[in-house]
């Protein structure tokens, strides 16, 4: 798997001379695009009724799983980043650490998956998993990242949602989503913040 890893990291990595334009909007979706999304799901727990919240509730525990099995991973199995290789241009500073899975890929591939399989708006689990592409882009484009690290988030997030899918069906899943919902309105309700700001589920 090294060769087309590489031959693929060689061909998606910045070159030499990169476009000033290029590298700031990889800078920034490699460490920000991130942020944006949780900043939207937030937005979208905020302003949204109980159905939506449900749904952001599965796309969250699909992140928590899948980062999960991330952790696993890396405290099993080191492998180095391009730069420690010497390998590519590196145009963003990062601690010398393992890079297999990407925690950033993870974590936005989950939440599109888990938004898909909950039966999320395709507008907004499309947004999810576009931002998902970018970021796993950016991050082999500035150099810290491989491609095959792209790939193992992407199937650790599919199966995440699936896991998340199947027991999302069960009743004791279904009750607990709703008693955190309903959670959330209590203290909203507490912090007597109006429904205009936060409507109730």
């Amino acid at each position: 798997m090294i060769g087309p890893n590489l031959e693929i990291f060689q061909l998606v990595n910045a070159s030499a001379n990169p476009p000033a334009l290029l590298v700031a909007a990889a800078q920034f979706s490699a460490n920000w695009l991130i942020y944006v999304l949780i900043g939207g799901l937030v937005i979208g727990w905020v302003r949204g009724g109980s159905l939506a919240r449900e749904r952001l509730i599965d796309a969250l525990a699909t992140a928590v799983l899948a980062l999960l099995v991330n952790f696993a991973i890396a405290a099993s199995w080191y492998h180095p980043r391009p730069f420690e290789l010497g390998v590519g241009h590196q145009l963003l500073p990062h601690a010398a650490e393992t890079s297999f899975p990407s925690d950033h890929a993870t974590v936005l591939f989950a939440i599109a998956f888990g938004l898909i399989q909950a039966g999320a708006a395709r507008f907004w689990s499309g947004i999810a998993l576009l931002a998902a592409v970018i970021v796993a882009w950016a991050r082999i484009y500035v150099g810290i990242h491989w491609p095959l690290d792209m790939a193992g988030s992407l199937i650790i997030a599919l199966i995440g949602a699936w896991v998340i899918g199947r027991f999302s069906r069960r009743h004791v899943w279904k009750s607990a989503r709703r008693a955190l919902v309903r959670f959330a309105d209590l203290v909203v309700n507490a912090l007597r913040i109006p429904t205009w700001l936060y409507p109730r589920s």
